[in-house]
C-alpha cells in the first residue's frame, strides 16, 4: 500500500519562540512500512546536537530542533517513501521574538564639554538582540570618524553606546534611539544635550617691549562656549575705544587682538591682563607692556624732609623707565654708598634709607640722579632736618619743695634746649606766668622778695615737634605772727553792744580762739567772732553785768601762736542825785563852807572838782 499522511492535511503552519525548544511530528502509514526522510525549504536535512529524527512503530516520524534561531524559519517536508510508493507533508516553521525592553533610559539631560568626548547611553532586553537606531532631532546619526556606536559585546552585556569625538557646538541637540528586533521596537525617551566650555587660552597673550610713541598689539586666540568675552585690562583698569585702545575678536577663529598706539611710559606701562567670561567660568593671562623710555620721575623728592635724631629716615622717589634706569644718590654733592639704596619694583619706587641719623653726620641736601640706556634725570633737592627732642634741665632750685618766709628771695631757673626750638610755658597754679629773664637757653622766674602771693605750684613745660617735657616746684610762704594792734580794755554801757579786737599779720592766716573766764566761746546770737583782712573781733550783743569779766585770745597759724587778755566792763553812766544838777549858794565871808553833790553809777564813779 502507497506510504499516506495520517492527517486531515498534508501542510499546517507552526510557530516557536526563538531560543526555545520545539519539534514538527508527521504520521504515515503504508505497507511495508514507510521510510520517512527530512528536507528544510527542499535540501535534505542533516542531524546534529540541534536537529534529531526519532520514530515510533506507530509511523510517527519525529523532528526536534533546541534553541530554536531565526535560521531554522523555513518550510520542513517530510518524505514517506516504501516499495509502490511515496508521499510527503510539509510544515512551516515561524520563528518568533522577544520585543525588545529598555531597561536603563537615556538621561533627560547632559553637558557636553566642547572639544573633548561624550557618551550616551542606554540598557535594553529582547530576543534576538536588538539592532539599534540612534538620531539627533529627526536625523539618523550614522557612525563614521567622530560618531561611534557600540552595541553589547558579551553575553549578559545589555548596554548600548553612542560616543561622539571632539564635541562642536553642532551636536547640540535631542538624541534619542530606537531599538529593533523581529519581536517589535522600543523608543527611548529624549536627551537633550547642551555644548558647554568653560574659556581657555589656545594661544596666550606675550609680553611686548614697544618704545615710546609706538604702536603695541596684543594677539591671543581663545576657545570656550558660549564664545567667551573677551575684556582687556591696562593695569586693572578696563580698556575701551575712548582710552585709545582697538580692541578686535573674530568669533570664528577665536582670535583676539589689542592695539595700543602711541603708547606712553606714564600711561600705558605696566599689566596687560586678558580676560575671558562665559557663563561657565573665567580665565585670565596676564602680560606686561614694557614701555622703552629713558628715565621720568613720577614722583619727586620733597623739597624738606624732617625726622628726629636717632630715628631712622627713608627717601623715596618713584621713577618710570625702561630698561631700568640706575639710580646714584648725593649727600651735599658726595655720592652716597650704596648698601643703604633699596628698589621696590611694585611700584618702582628708588629709596634710600638712613640709619640712626644725627645731626653731625646726616644734616643736610639729598638728590639723587638717574641713567638708562636712553638718558638721564636728577631729582629735586631735599633737605634734610635732623630734629632733636626737648632737654630740660632744672637748675633751681635743687629740690622740687621750698620753703620761704615772707621776704626772703625766690628764684626758679631752668636751661631749655631742643631742636626745633622749643616753645617753653611757665604757669604758676595753672596760669601763666612771665619768665623774669631768658638768656639763649637759660630760663629764670625771680621775685625779690616773696609774700604770701606768691606761694603755688609753678610748672615748666617745653614743647616742640618731637617731644615734650615738664619740671615742677611747689613754694610754701610762711609770715611769723606779728601784733600790730593789741587787745586793750573796754567799757561798755549796759545794754549796748561791745567789741573786743585784735591786729595781726601772719601766714598762713592764723586761727583765732575767743575765751571768756577760760570758757571758749562759739558763735551764737550773744558772742559773734568775725574776721576783716588782718582784724580779728569779738562783738558782745546787749552787754548786760555778767559779760563782765577778763577776755582772752588766742592766735595760732601753725607755725606760732601767742595769746592777750583784756578786762571787759559793762557799767552804767554817772548820775547826779539831784532835782537839777545846778544850785546856788551863799558863804558870809570869813566863815567856813561845803558843796555837796551825789553821785550814783556803776562802776562807782570817780568825782573831781573845778573851780
Amino acid at each position: 500500500v502507497k506510504p499516506k499522511v495520517e492527517a486531515p492535511k498534508p501542510a499546517n503552519d507552526q510557530t516557536c519562540t526563538i531560543g526555545q525548544d520545539t519539534q514538527i511530528s508527521w504520521k504515515f502509514s503504508g505497507i511495508e512500512k514507510p521510510h520517512v526522510t527530512w528536507f528544510f525549504n527542499g535540501q535534505p536535512l542533516e542531524t546534529n546536537e540541534r536537529f534529531q529524527i526519532t520514530e515510533t512503530e506507530d509511523g510517527t516520524s519525529t523532528l526536534s530542533i533546541k534553541n530554536a534561531e531565526l535560521t531554522d524559519k523555513g518550510v520542513y517536508t517530510a518524505k514517506a517513501t516504501n516499495a509502490v510508493g511515496e508521499t510527503e507533508a510539509k510544515t512551516t516553521l515561524n520563528i518568533a521574538g522577544i520585543k525588545p525592553v529598555i531597561t536603563t533610559d537615556l538621561d533627560a539631560t547632559l553637558q557636553a564639554t566642547k572639544g573633548e568626548s561624550m557618551t550616551i547611553k542606554l540598557s535594553a532586553t529582547g530576543i534576538p538582540k536588538p539592532d539599534i537606531v540612534w538620531s539627533r532631532g529627526n536625523d539618523e546619526l550614522a557612525p563614521n570618524d567622530r560618531i561611534q556606536v557600540t552595541p553589547p559585546t558579551a553575553e549578559g552585556d545589555n548596554s548600548y553606546t553612542l560616543t561622539i569625538l571632539n564635541v562642536q557646538p553642532e551636536d547640540q541637540g535631542d538624541y534619542s534611539a530606537k531599538i529593533t528586533n523581529v519581536g517589535g521596537s522600543a523608543k527611548s525617551k529624549k536627551c537633550k544635550v547642551a555644548v558647554i566650555k568653560s574659556p581657555e587660552f589656545l594661544a596666550k597673550p606675550t609680553t611686548q617691549e614697544v618704545q615710546q610713541g609706538e604702536t603695541a598689539v596684543f594677539e591671543t586666540k581663545v576657545d570656550g562656549y558660549p564664545i567667551p568675552k573677551v575684556i582687556w585690562l591696562l593695569n586693572g583698569k578696563p580698556l575701551t575705544p575712548k582710552d585709545g585702545a582697538q580692541i578686535e575678536m573674530n568669533a570664528p577663529t577665536g582670535d583676539a587682538k589689542l592695539t595700543i598706539p602711541k603708547v606712553d611710559l606714564q600711561q600705558h606701562a605696566g599689566s596687560v591682563t586678558c580676560r575671558l567670561e562665559n557663563v561657565h567660568g573665567s580665565q585670565e593671562e596676564t602680560v606686561h607692556l614694557n614701555v622703552l623710555a629713558a628715565p621720568l620721575i613720577t614722583t619727586q623728592l620733597p623739597k624738606q624732609e624732617e625726622t628726629v635724631s636717632g630715628k631712622d629716615v627713608t627717601f623715596r622717589v618713584v621713577v618710570r623707565g625702561s630698561p631700568r634706569p640706575a639710580a646714584e644718590w648725593f649727600f651735599n654733592d658726595t655720592p652716597v654708598a650704596p648698601e643703604n639704596v633699596l628698589f621696590d619694583e611694585e611700584k618702582s619706587e628708588y629709596q634710600l634709607l638712613l640709619k640712626e641719623p644725627t645731626v653731625a653726620s646726616s644734616e643736610g641736601t639729598y638728590r639723587v640722579v638717574f641713567k638708562n640706556g636712553l638718558g638721564e634725570t636728577e631729582s629735586a633737592p631735599c633737605v634734610l632736618t635732623i630734629l632733636e627732642p626737648v632737654k630740660l634741665t632744672k637748675i633751681a632750685p635743687t629740690t622740687d619743695l621750698v620753703d620761704l618766709k615772707v621776704g626772703e628771695p625766690f628764684e626758679f631757673s631752668v636751661d631749655v634746649d631742643g631742636k626745633e626750638a622749643p616753645k617753653v610755658q611757665l604757669t604758676k597754679d595753672g596760669k601763666e606766668v612771665k619768665f623774669t629773664s631768658v638768656e639763649g637757653i637759660r630760663h629764670v622766674y625771680s621775685v625779690a622778695e616773696v609774700k604770701p602771693e606768691h606761694q603755688g605750684v609753678y610748672k615748666v613745660t617745653a614743647k616742640n615737634k618731637t617731644s615734650a617735657e615738664e619740671t615742677n616746684v611747689t613754694l610754701h610762704v610762711t609770715a611769723p605772727l606779728n601784733i600790730t594792734q593789741s587787745l586793750t580794755e573796754q567799757n561798755v554801757l549796759l545794754g549796748q553792744n561791745g567789741t573786743l579786737q585784735i591786729t595781726c599779720d601772719a601766714f598762713p592766716v592764723p586761727k583765732v580762739t575767743w575765751f571768756f573766764n577760760d570758757t571758749e566761746l562759739k558763735n551764737s546770737p550773744k558772742h559773734k567772732a568775725e574776721v576783716k583782712q588782718n582784724v580779728f573781733s569779738l562783738t558782745v550783743s546787749k552787754c548786760d553785768h555778767p559779760d563782765t569779766g577778763i577776755y582772752r585770745v588766742l592766735v595760732d597759724n601753725g607755725i606760732d601762736h601767742t595769746e592777750q587778755t583784756a578786762k571787759f566792763n559793762v557799767g552804767v553812766k554817772p548820775k547826779v542825785e539831784a532835782p537839777k544838777p545846778a544850785n546856788d549858794q551863799t558863804c558870809t565871808i570869813g566863815q567856813d563852807t561845803q558843796i555837796s553833790w551825789k553821785f550814783s553809777g556803776i562802776e562807782k564813779p570817780h568825782v573831781t572838782w573845778f573851780f
